[in-house]
């Protein structure tokens, strides 16, 4: 593709790095073992917070902002869902559940509020989720793409938004069937977006911006962090081929802003285009900055999106994939 601009490289010098820690790892002691401060310090670079514990593995922050961003995609979410959390066939006692990637934690919480009796266990690079959650909800602090040394036998694993920044999903999709995370019988979900931007009755331009930058940003993420972000293409048969049973995939398309006459669709355009443009902003805010794009080509990709996302006369949608299999029962 061809950027935008010369692309000059930015001295490192030019923003300090501050570490800190909010978490008080006293309160956090688990079957997992206690968090410690080399786990729970945040660091503070580009303007945003960053995960200290594997520094520099996950591009995006762990602040504020953040929150606010997949505070309202999980909402988002819910409402594309119809208010369910999930689509795989668990049944209505599932007894042990894990969240890879999870956050800040939301999934989880209502996992454990829906199942009482479940063990709901939150997976995360950042100690960034509440102290106070449900009684049957842990929050540990790990990279799920080391061996696994906590719990097995899990009735059901899932990832949302984390598949397209593993560096290895069939490496972790086969630990968790072959090393004893999932039971036999369980199953495990994949909520993730596909980075291609369509549009049924031709009115997405040539040179639509948002496009432009997801398909920057794959070069990117590839060149800096070794992710795949069209991944999703192929697990459906990396799943069938790593032993995984009942595979199952359904693809939403998601609006992107608030382009349709239909109500419902509108609103949930309305949050994409927010969720959508908050993302850009916290790639540009690192990602683009360590790849060596200069800021003033930086600001105006991110200026060119947000004026093409509310632009209504384009019909522009985003398929979000999600993917399902199970563990054969022997």
């Amino acid at each position: 593709m061809e950027e935008n601009g010369v692309i000059e490289p930015l001295p490192d010098e030019e923003f300090e790095r501050e570490v800190t820690s909010d978490y008080d790892p006293s309160d956090v002691e688990t079957t997992f073992g206690s968090l410690t401060s080399s786990v729970t310090g945040h660091v503070w670079e580009y303007g945003r917070r960053y995960h200290a514990f594997r520094y520099g593995r996950y591009p995006l922050p762990n602040d504020d902002e953040e929150y606010k961003r997949e505070s309202l995609r999980h909402a988002m979410l819910k409402e594309l869902l119809g208010g369910k959390l999930y689509l795989a066939p668990i049944g209505d006692n599932p007894q042990k559940i894990i969240d890879l990637g999870t956050g800040f934690g939301e999934w989880a919480m209502e996992m454990g509020e829906l199942f009482t009796s479940a063990k709901v266990t939150g997976v995360d690079l950042s100690p960034i989720q509440p102290l106070w959650v449900p009684s049957n909800v842990e929050f540990i602090v790990d990279d799920i793409e080391d061996e696994w040394v906590h719990d097995k036998d899990y009735d059901f694993a899932h990832f949302r938004f984390v598949n397209t920044v593993l560096k290895n999903n069939e490496q972790v999709l086969h630990n968790i069937l072959h090393t004893r995370n999932l039971k036999p019988g369980g199953w495990v979900e994949i909520q993730d977006i596909y980075p291609r931007i369509s549009s049924d009755d031709n009115t997405l331009p040539d040179d639509y911006p948002p496009a432009k930058f997801y398909s920057l940003l794959q070069g990117v993420l590839k060149d800096q962090y070794g992710f795949d972000l069209k991944v999703l293409e192929s697990l459906p048969d990396s799943l069938q081929r790593l032993g995984y049973i009942n595979v199952q995939r359904k693809v939403f398309h998601m609006p992107l802003g608030e382009w349709p006459k239909d109500r419902h669709l509108r609103m949930l355009g309305g949050c994409f285009q927010e969720v959508f443009l908050d993302f850009v902003a916290a790639m540009a805010a690192r990602p683009l900055v360590e790849a060596g794009f200069d800021k003033a080509d930086i600001e105006e990709l991110v200026i060119g999106v947000k004026n093409a996302v509310g632009n209504r006369r384009i019909h522009a949608y985003v398929p979000i994939h999600f993917i399902w299999a199970q563990k054969p029962l022997a």
